[in-house]
C-alpha cells in the first residue's frame, strides 16, 4: 500500500523525467562547501532529484575568487550555496527575490516546518522586503539519543582515563588535575614521541563555551555570544565574565603555567602548521584536545579491534550537550542558497528547491524509493522490506560494496553538507520521522560497534553514551535560538565592522602575552589594559547597537522556538533546571559600567573590580512573552542576514 504525504499532489517522486536530449542544464556552484567528493551527478538520489525537476544538474565548487567576481558581475550560477557576503549579494541585487514565486513554483517552502521559517523572515521585515535566502537543514541538529557523544566538552584520552578509575570532572580544576595525572603516566607514546596536556588548533573558545558556567552558543557572529538557556547576548569583548574567548586565554594560562616546568605544554600550538598538529594528534601526543579528534580511535580499531585508544567527552554536569538543538533557520547564517537574479532557468531552480523541502522527497532521498527498499504495512506504518534493511545496515557497518543499494544512491553523509532543506529527523505528515529506520533508540543501540561507546554503557550502566550525560546531570541546547537569530540580523555598518576589525587584531595581539603570562597579576594587567583599549575604541557602542537588533529578533524567534520544541516532546530547561548555568567565570574581572552614550563609550567610563561571579545581567527571554511581544514592534531586520 502507499500513503503519501499532504503535499504528494504537487510534487510526489514520480520517478518520471524528460528526455535527456531535451532536458536544460541546471547549475549549482558551491561557495559554502568547497571539498568533497564531485561525484554527485552519478549518485541515484543525485539523478532522481534531477529526473523529478527534468533536468541535468551540473554541481561545481566555486572559489573565493569566482565567487567575489561573480557577486561584482552577476555572472553566477543558477543557485548558489554560500556562507558569508550576504548583506553584499542584496545590494548588489544578484538574489533573486522569490517571494512572487513561492506558491506557484514552490509551495512545500510554505507548508510545514519550512513555512515557519518563512514567517519569521516575513515578521521581522518591512512589508517591500523580499524573500532571498533558502536555509540548509531546517529541524533538529542532533537528538537526545545516540551511539556517539557530542564533540564538545572535557575531552580526554579515553584509554588512559579509563586507566585513572574514571575520575569524576566537575570544573577546569578537576579537568587540568586528570589531563596532568595523564600525561604523568604517559610520558611518551608508544611509539617514542612526546606526549602533551593538550591540543588545539582554535583559540577563539570553541572549547570553553560549552562549560557551563559561560553556556554560550559558539557560532553566533563576531563574539556577540548568546546564553543557551536565557539567548541574552553578551560582549565578548569587554565582559570578561561572560566570554568564551577570555575563558580561553584564562584556561591556556592555566595550562602554560602547569606545564611550562616539565614541557608538558606545547608551545609549538602558536607555530605548528595545520599537518603537524593533525599529525600529533594522530599518534595520540595530547591528553585532552579542544574537541573530540575520532581518527586516532579509528586508526587504532584497525591494529586491535578490542582497542579504547581515542579521544571522548567525560559524561558530566559541568559542561552542556550539543543536541535538541532546534534550527529554525537551518544551517544559516553558516550556510545558505540563493537563486541568481540573472538565472534563465528560475522555475526550475525553485522547484528543485520545492523537492528539497517535500517530506516525501526528503524520506526517499533519505532510505530510497517507496516500493523498492521500503513502503507502509496494512496499518499505514512506514517499514523497511528485507532486501533495504540488509542493504541498509551493511552500508551503516561500513559496507564498501560497490553493488550495495546505498552506494548506488547515496547518502547525506557524502553530499553537499547544506542539502537538503529539511533534516531527515523531522517529522512526516504521517507521524514518523523522515528517517523512521534509523533514527531510533533501538537501531543506535543495536549498531553500536564503537569500542569507547560501548566501554562508557558499561562503566555507567547505560543502554547508549548519551544517557551516561543525562544521567551525570548534563543540559543540552534545546533553548538555544543563536544560529536562528543571528541569521535575522541585519549587518552593521562599515564604520562597525572597522571597530569590530581593530578589536579583533587587539585581541590577536595580546593572545600570546595572556597565555604565557607568568602571575596572575600579569594576566590581569594586560587583560584591564586590553578592555580599555577596546573601550576607548568605541566597542561597547557597537555592542549596544547590535545588541537591540538582537533582542528585535529574539522577542520574536524563541517563542517559536519554544512552541515547537513543546509540540515536539522536548519540553524547554525552566530557569530552576538552568540555575547554575551561564553565571559567568569566576575570576577578578574588570566590569564596564553600563553608562555609554549612544555615540560610544569613552575614557570617561568608569571601571571596578570583583571578586565574585559576574550577576546573570538579564531575565530570560522566554519567562516574558509581553516585554518580547512589545520589543518586537518595528524591528525592521528584513531578510538581510548577518555576515558570519
Amino acid at each position: 500500500s502507499t500513503k503519501k504525504s499532504a503535499s504528494a499532489g504537487k510534487s510526489a517522486p514520480t520517478g518520471e523525467s524528460a528526455s535527456a536530449e531535451n532536458r536544460i542544464v541546471l547549475t549549482i556552484g558551491d561557495n559554502a562547501t568547497r571539498s568533497g567528493s564531485r561525484y554527485y551527478e552519478k549518485l541515484g538520489m543525485w539523478q532522481y532529484m534531477a529526473d523529478l525537476v527534468g533536468v541535468e544538474i551540473r554541481y561545481s565548487y566555486m572559489t573565493d575568487e569566482e565567487y567575489d567576481a561573480g557577486l561584482a558581475s552577476g555572472d553566477l550560477p543558477d543557485i548558489v550555496a554560500t556562507s558569508k557576503n550576504l548583506s553584499r549579494i542584496l545590494e548588489n541585487g544578484v538574489a533573486l527575490n522569490v517571494d512572487p514565486y513561492l506558491e506557484e513554483y514552490c509551495p512545500n517552502f510554505l507548508q510545514g516546518e519550512a513555512r515557519l521559517t518563512y514567517d519569521v523572515f516575513k515578521q521581522l521585515g518591512d512589508e517591500e522586503d523580499g524573500f532571498y535566502f533558502f536555509p540548509a537543514k531546517i529541524g533538529y541538529n542532533g537528538v537526545g539519543f545516540s551511539k556517539e557523544t557530542s564533540t564538545r566538552g572535557y575531552v580526554v584520552r579515553w584509554d588512559y582515563y579509563k586507566e585513572l578509575g574514571y575520575p569524576p570532572i566537575n570544573n577546569e580544576d578537576d579537568y587540568l588535575k586528570v589531563l596532568q595525572q595523564m600525561h604523568e603516566n604517559h610520558p611518551f607514546t608508544e611509539e617514542g614521541y612526546p606526549t602533551y596536556l593538550y591540543g588545539t588548533d582554535n583559540f577563539t573558545g570553541y572549547d570553553t563555551a560549552f562549560r557551563s558556567e559561560l553556556s554560550l552558543d559558539y557560532w553566533a557572529p563576531y563574539r556577540y555570544q548568546n546564553n543557551m538557556f536565557t539567548n541574552e547576548v553578551y560582549d565578548g569583548y569587554t565582559d570578561p565574565a561572560h566570554s568564551m574567548w577570555w575563558a580561553c586565554m584564562e584556561w591556556h594560562n592555566k595550562l602554560y603555567r602547569a606545564g611550562k616546568a616539565d614541557g608538558s605544554y606545547d608551545l609549538d600550538l602558536f607555530t605548528q602548521t595545520q599537518e603537524q598538529f593533525d599529525a600529533k594528534c594522530a599518534r595520540g601526543q595530547y591528553m585532552g584536545r579542544h574537541s573530540v579528534y575520532r581518527g586516532l580511535y579509528s586508526e587504532s580499531v584497525k591494529k586491535d579491534p578490542d582497542t579504547l585508544t581515542g579521544y571522548n567527552i567525560v559524561p558530566t554536569a559541568a559542561t552542556t550537550y550539543y543536541t535538541n538543538v532546534y534550527q529554525l533557520l537551518g544551517n544559516g547564517p553558516g550556510y545558505m542558497w540563493f537563486i541568481s537574479a540573472n538565472s534563465p532557468h528560475k522555475e526550475e531552480a525553485l522547484k528543485l528547491f520545492n523537492y528539497m523541502c517535500d517530506p516525501d522527497c526528503v524520506r526517499e532521498l533519505t532510505l530510497g524509493r517507496q516500493g523498492e527498499t521500503w513502503d507502509y504495512d496494512k496499518d499505514g506504518v512506514p517499514r523497511m522490506n528485507e532486501y533495504g534493511q540488509q542493504q541498509l545496515d551493511a552500508y551503516k557497518a561500513g559496507s564498501t560494496d560497490p553493488d550495495n543499494f546505498y552506494q548506488q544512491w547515496g547518502s547525506f553523509d557524502v553530499m553537499p553538507s547544506n542539502w537538503p532543506l529539511l533534516r531527515d529527523n523531522l517529522t512526516h505528515p504521517d507521524g514518523y520521522s523522515l528517517d523512521f529506520a534509523t533514527i531510533t533508540r533501538e537501531y543506535e543501540a543495536a549498531t553500536m560497534t564503537n569500542n569507547i561507546a560501548r566501554d562508557i554503557c558499561e562503566h555507567y550502566g547505560v543502554k547508549l553514551p548519551t544517557d551516561a550525560f543525562y544521567n551525570a546531570g548534563g543540559l543540552d541546547f534545546r533553548n538555544d535560538c543563536g544560529e536562528a537569530i543571528s541569521s535575522c540580523l541585519s549587518s552593521l555598518n562599515r564604520n562597525q565592522l572597522r571597530i569590530l576589525s581593530e578589536a579583533d587584531a587587539l585581541l590577536e595581539d595580546v593572545m600570546v602575552d595572556l597565555i604565557l603570562a607568568e602571575t596572575d597579576e600579569k594576566w590581569e594587567a594586560v587583560r584591564d589594559d586590553t578592555v580599555r583599549k577596546l573601550v576607548e575604541m568605541d566597542e561597547p557602542a557597537v555592542f549596544k547597537a547590535y545588541q537591540k537588533k538582537w533582542d528585535e529578533a529574539a522577542a520574536v524567534i524563541v517563542p517559536m522556538v519554544r512552541e515547537i520544541q513543546i509540540k515536539n516532546g522536548v519540553d524547554p530547561y525552566t530557569p530552576e533546571q538552568y540555575a547554575d548555568y551561564g553565571n559567568g567565570a569566576k575570576q577578578k574581572l574588570l566590569i564596564i559600567e553600563d553608562d555609554a552614550k549612544d555615540s560610544g563609550a569613552g575614557s570617561e567610563e568608569v571601571s571596578r573590580t570583583t571578586e565574585e561571579n559576574t550577576e546573570n545581567s538579564g531575565d530570560s527571554l522566554e519567562e516574558e512573552p509581553q516585554t518580547e511581544e512589545d520589543n518586537a514592534e518595528d524591528s525592521g531586520a528584513g531578510s538581510e542576514v548577518q555576515e558570519p
